[in-house]
């Protein structure tokens, strides 16, 4: 299994700057924890040649990046997408494949953040917007496929495509040969779904995994207290692997019982104690699960 790590379980961009650890460091962090392979945030600047030593002076591969575009506001325009090529450009020159896109987060849903009724209600898009994104998704995919990189989309907490009823709606318009999923299992579960059932229901449609996990007491008071996303966050609702709900040791079977052969990215955006030692331990602890299969 290809498991990787990214910045956000030491630099969380959503609570803001803060002490943020600086590129190189934060390679040697990912490597202190054990990990081989990591994310590139383009906040690691984009000087292939810099990039490049840095990783290999580490034995680190650079695994994917993770790319927020607005979906929603009509088609995208050239200046876009040639953004997007410029940078798939780059990720092939660093031997890196895989693009992660999502909607950035929005103020109206990141304020009720796990609190969208099931059935999307006056909450959600329109069902029409679902056939605009997947056409906005399937010209990125188009324009990442031409640099050899490939194109996942990310249902992502405090987004318009946060619930289950919102990602089943997308994913009858996406082209999973084009542009599958970068499934994330604890903002699924955030959302109000079942990640192991998903995962099992359309692992084929999934080509590459935010690996996490939810602290089921912190997301029950997130929703009793009506906690918007980044609240939620500063109180740890997702949790160290194996410690929450998301049913992590089945998930990691499932990927087995499949040979799942995409990247495996263990993410924690906030945790308690020291990151390094919490990343450490998520990684052990999926080495040690896959091991018993």
């Amino acid at each position: 299994m290809k498991v990787a790590t990214a910045s956000v379980n030491w630099n969380n961009a959503d609570l803001g700057e803060g002490n943020r650890v600086p590129f190189p460091e934060i390679l040697d962090l990912a490597r202190a924890a054990g990990y081989t392979a990591m994310e590139y945030n383009p906040l690691f600047g984009d000087d292939v040649a810099t990039l490049q030593r840095e990783a290999e002076t580490r034995g680190i591969t650079w695994c994917g990046t993770y790319q927020p575009i607005d979906l929603v506001s009509g088609p995208l325009h050239d200046e876009q997408l040639d953004e997007v090529a410029l940078l798939a450009g780059r990720l092939a020159a660093i031997d890196c494949h895989d693009m992660v896109v999502a909607e950035p987060g929005r103020p109206e849903r990141i304020a009720i953040a796990g609190q969208v009724p099931a059935d999307g209600s006056s909450s959600s898009l329109p069902r029409h917007a679902y056939v605009e994104i997947a056409a906005n998704l399937h010209a990125l995919g188009a324009v990442a496929r031409e640099q050899g990189v490939n194109m996942h989309f990310h249902n992502h907490v405090g987004t318009w495509i946060e619930t289950p009823s919102e990602v089943d709606a997308l994913l009858q318009h996406l082209d999973t040969g084009l542009v599958d999923l970068c499934f994330d299992t604890g903002h699924y579960a955030y959302g109000g779904g079942d990640a192991l059932t998903f995962m099992q229901e359309n692992v084929s449609r999934i080509g590459y995994l935010h690996l996490k996990d939810v602290d089921a007491a912190v997301l029950v008071a997130a929703r009793d207290k009506g906690w918007s996303f980044l609240e939620a966050l500063e109180h740890v609702v997702f949790s160290p692997l194996g410690e929450g709900s998301a049913d992590i040791p089945a998930i990691l079977d499932t990927l087995v019982d499949n040979a799942f052969d995409g990247w495996v990215v263990v993410e924690q955006d906030t945790c308690h104690g020291d990151p390094t030692e919490v990343a450490r331990r998520n990684r052990e602890f999926i080495e040690q699960q896959v091991a018993n299969v």
